[in-house]
């Protein structure tokens, strides 16, 4: 790295113009370039590799309410001399509308903005984290001001008007409290204070959702499952996290809203397509959630109903989905199991007895052509993960699939009208939006 000239008048150090050439006459690095591969291109796919199936038509949709959840963040600089700061401000997003709203508006020659309106009930949830060189007041630095502000995020009540917070499901949701079966211990790979290795035991969870480390005795709140605070840096910074915690709240909505659902009225599960934008999975830090997610499905499935989607808008699925469509009929669907994907998608060897990404997705991928011809990379439930997953394995496939091409959306590439609608309801720009939050965030912080 050259020299800068943030403290003086002097002009940078210049990179140089000919250090490329040591790397380029480097025989170890010519010997490891050539060991390396790429997925195979379009024309070098076989046809007999790619197993297309047919979606079957739905007699009657049972669904007749959608629910769509997306989230957001920025992180924005609010002071950039030493020491630099940075906050991230995340915006979420649940949109609830009937599925007869939206066909009734179709029918229409000309759209009332009262009839657009009913598809338009959405509720926001905001929250604000640290990144780097902020602290929350009471907190000794920037890991426990994340950890704080998280925990807090989830002991708040989403609506106002009623006492229910994601802490609760959160809990119910790690112990299994929707079966009869006695709660099992999570274990805590690492304490936030001296990170040995712990049980949370259901029992001793206090009513403020926090439990002692047995060792040296540290407030343990109930959201350090999430092992955030092991990919935080007190001098580094948070900024490795926003990716995960976007996506965990993302999932614990998913949660909240089931456990409210049968709490409430559990034959609504039978009637309700939960729509998320991004695949159905748990990343990085949080990969373990996976475990109590797929048990959550396992029981919905046998008990009740789950009609679950997750939709990717971008990334090496969405690319290959591109190419092979081509190939694809519509109505047809590819399932995507180890063999595709690692011969296609992934570079890499073929794990026999190892379904792909099975420390992380409780879900089957499948790339899907509708009868408009619109292309989508779904992940959708699953009991078991499989190698080669077969059609029984995506639960409720056809139904979703049928609802998936229902709700297509003209205005963009391969969308749906709810997934639209909620991304332009909470994502943040970065101009005017960064720059908004950032001077609100200057005016706010006190030195």
């Amino acid at each position: 790295m050259g020299y800068g000239n943030v403290y003086s008048n002097k002009p940078f150090e210049r990179a140089s113009k000919t250090s490329h050439t040591g790397i380029i006459n480097d025989a170890a690095v010519r010997d490891f370039l050539c060991t390396c591969t790429f997925p195979l291109l379009q024309n070098e796919i076989n046809d007999h590799d790619s197993i297309l199936e047919e979606m079957q038509p739905v007699s009657e949709n049972p669904i007749k309410t959608i629910i769509t959840i997306d989230g957001g963040y920025t992180n924005v600089v609010v002071e950039e001399a030493f020491p630099s700061s940075t906050i991230a401000f995340f915006q979420f997003g649940v949109l609830f509308f009937k599925y007869e709203d939206l066909l009734e508006l179709e029918r229409k020659p000309f759209i009332d903005p009262d009839d657009f309106a009913k598809i338009q009930n959405i509720q926001r949830l905001k929250l604000v984290i640290p990144t780097k060189g902020v602290s929350i007041k009471g907190q000794k630095d920037l890991i426990s001001s994340v950890r704080k502000a998280l925990y807090d995020f989830f002991m708040s009540a989403p609506d106002k008007k009623e006492d229910k917070t994601y802490m609760q499901s959160l809990k119910w949701f790690l112990f299994e409290e929707y079966s009869l079966n006695a709660p099992k211990p999570w274990h805590l790979a690492t304490c936030p204070y001296c990170s040995k290795g712990l049980d949370i035991e259901c029992s001793k969870i206090s009513r403020s959702f926090t439990t002692p480390c047995p060792f040296c005795g540290g407030e343990i709140y109930l959201t350090d499952v999430f092992r955030l605070h092991e990919a935080i840096d007190n001098e580094l910074g948070a900024g490795g996290i926003l990716g995960y915690i976007t996506t965990t709240v993302e999932q614990m909505t998913i949660v909240f809203l089931i456990h409210q659902i049968l709490n409430l009225q559990p034959s609504l599960l039978k009637s309700c397509l939960i729509i998320k934008d991004g695949p159905l999975a748990f990343f990085g830090q949080t990969a373990n959630m996976y475990k109590p997610m797929r048990s959550l499905v396992r029981f919905l499935h046998k008990k009740h109903a789950i009609y679950l989607v997750g939709l990717e808008k971008s990334g090496a699925f969405v690319e290959h989905a591109a190419q092979i469509s081509e190939r694809m009929k519509p109505k047809q669907f590819l399932m995507l199991g180890n063999k595709h994907i690692y011969k296609y998608i992934i570079p890499g060897t073929v794990e026999e007895h190892r379904p792909y990404a099975d420390t992380s997705y409780y879900s089957s991928k499948l790339i899907f052509k509708s009868v408009f011809e619109n292309v989508y990379v779904a992940t959708i439930p699953n009991i078991y993960a499989k190698v080669e997953p077969t059609r029984d394995d995506y639960l409720n496939l056809d139904v979703i699939l049928h609802n998936i091409t229902a709700l297509k959306c003209d205005l963009y590439y391969n969308s749906l009208v709810p997934v639209v609608m909620v991304n332009k309801l909470v994502s943040l720009a970065d101009h005017p939006s960064s720059d908004v939050l950032r001077s609100f965030a200057q005016e706010n912080i006190q030195h």
